[in-house]
């Protein structure tokens, strides 16, 4: 059975940059891509969503440095 999949654009609460992030619909970081430019966001689905950074980006969430943005 494959999980649903969600993606999202998330902002550092701390330096203002923008990630976008790939994850289950259980809150499972599948992959993720940035920094991004704030002032040329693509559609979500346009971007690669690499793992290079995910072990980053659910760090970063645990620790509550990103939150959900809707630009």
């Amino acid at each position: 059975m494959m999980m649903g999949r969600v993606k999202g654009f998330w902002q550092h609460v701390e330096n203002g940059c923008i990630y976008a992030i790939e994850s289950t619909t259980f809150g499972q970081v599948l992959g993720g891509t940035g920094p991004l430019d704030a002032d040329n966001l693509l559609d979500l689905d346009d971007y690669e969503y690499g793992s290079m950074i995910t072990v980053w980006l659910k760090q970063a969430l645990a620790e509550n440095k990103l939150r959900r943005i809707n630009p």
